[in-house]
Parts: structure tokens; sequence; C-alpha cells
């Protein structure tokens, strides 16, 4: 279980790695894609210690994107929130891609399920 920060990058670690080595995770709280093209897809879940919020939003290519957040609000103390979001990720060039989380109160047993498949396309099927 995890502690998700206010306004900060979520930590976690690697269940499998890229054996291609096209997709690593660089620290604690950053994966690194080599270009190309990428399934991105995460779950995240929390216990609210008071009636609030949590959002998750994904950040790469040096902006967050809201688009693909993910936003949970309870009314009651102690209880759960979660969501997923998933999307496709077209990287140009080399791009680093967290997780920030901003919680308007404090949360515990945290959960994140966060998977990265590289995608074949056309240009790197040969």
């Amino acid at each position: 279980m995890a502690l998700f920060p206010t306004n900060g990058a979520i930590l976690f670690g690697t269940g499998t790695a890229d054996p291609a080595g096209r997709i690593v995770q660089t620290s604690a709280t950053q994966v690194t894609l080599a270009p190309g093209t990428y399934l991105i897809a995460y779950h995240v879940s929390a216990i609210l210690d008071a009636a609030g919020y949590l959002q998750v939003t994904p950040a790469y290519g040096g902006q967050g994107h809201l688009e693909y957040g993910v936003y949970g609000r309870t009314g009651t103390a102690s209880t759960s929130v979660s969501g997923s979001a998933s999307w496709i990720l077209t990287a140009q060039e080399e791009t680093v891609l967290t997780l920030n989380s901003n919680s308007s109160v404090n949360t515990r047993d945290g959960a994140l399920t966060l998977t990265i498949l590289g995608l074949q396309t056309p240009e790197t099927a040969s």
C-alpha cells in the first residue's frame, strides 16, 4: 500500500522489465520510453481520510495531460476512491512519463497498477 503525495509524483516499482529496453523505469517515479507507439493503462485506488478528492494526472512531453487523468471525490471520511484510464501515446523522441497525485486530504492504502505495452507499427515492423 502506498501513500499518494499531495502535489507530487507517485512512487512505483517495476513488476516486469521490458527485455528490449524500450520501456525503462529510470527513477522511483519515472518511466522513460524510447521513440515509438505505446498503449498505456493505469488504475489507482486509495482511501481518503476525510471528505475530499483525489486526482491523478499523467505527465509527459513537459506537461500534464488532464484528458487521461482520474478524479474521485467522496463526502465521507475513510471512503475509497478509484479510477482507471488508458490511451495510446506516440513518442517522437525519448519521453519521460510520471503519474502525479493531487488530493485535498490525506490518503492511505493507495494502490497503483501501471501497464505499458510497446505497439508494433509499420515503421517498427521490420
